[in-house]
């Protein structure tokens, strides 16, 4: 006797479908991932006059303790954030295409679709055009809307749902970063963690599972296979 076969994950409750951006709607392989680190760090050590190791302790403690570098430089250093993204950000390094399947998937889906990015709003649109989805999306939710203190502090999310217009528990939220999730799941919303080996997706937090209702290495093959509402 053949087992059951097992239904799709039900999201048949969301209304509201919030993406993280980098790592997430878009990744990036090794060589784009360790340039993007490396402008950051050099920016860091511009900043500071320091030498690149120095830099890079800053670089990484910050994202540690406040969820983005920037958030530390502009909490303790004084730091533009304009300049910060115009400096580290670079489309052109992408190389993005539009992503047909990455379309499909998120036009099926019902209610509103957001971004929530620690990054830049205007860097988050070009990003989402190069993808040819900037047309699926009503709300990007970015680092200077979240007052430069970013994903995972509680006051994010209080912001998100204040923008959104959304109830936690009819919303759904996608991210690299496990620790993203936490507040999130905390919150009521459901959590996908989309864990493909970049990005954040190598950290850990205690009791993981906990705070993750689904998990996948493939964004647009989850949300083309997940049940949704009908009219």
């Amino acid at each position: 006797m053949s087992a059951p076969a097992q239904q799709p994950p039900d999201f048949r409750h969301v209304e509201a479908w919030v993406f993280d951006l980098d790592h997430t709607l878009y990744t990036l392989d090794a060589a784009q991932h360790g340039a993007m680190e490396e402008r950051i760090c050099v920016f860091v050590q511009r900043h500071f006059g320091l030498p690149r190791e120095a830099a890079w302790d800053i670089q990484k403690r910050y994202l540690r303790d406040y969820g983005s570098t920037l958030a530390g430089l502009v909490r303790h250093d004084g730091v533009d954030p304009d300049i910060y993204h115009d400096t580290v950000n670079d489309l052109a390094a992408l190389s993005l295409t539009p992503n047909a399947r990455l379309r499909t998937a998120l036009a099926r889906l019902p209610g509103q679709r957001m971004v929530f990015t620690n990054n830049c709003g205007r860097y988050a649109k070009n990003v989402l055009k190069a993808l040819g989805v900037d047309d699926l999306f009503g709300l990007i939710v970015d680092a200077k809307a979240l007052g430069y203190v970013p994903k995972p502090q509680e006051t994010a999310y209080d912001t998100l749902f204040a923008l959104g217009g959304f109830k936690p528990e009819n919303a759904a939220l996608f991210d690299d970063s496990v620790r993203n999730l936490v507040p999130a799941r905390a919150r009521g919303m459901t959590t996908v963690w989309f864990n493909n080996g970049g990005g954040q997706s190598h950290w850990r937090v205690e009791d993981q599972g906990l705070h993750i209702d689904h998990e996948t290495d493939d964004l647009a093959r989850f949300l083309s296979g997940i049940r949704i509402a009908t009219p």
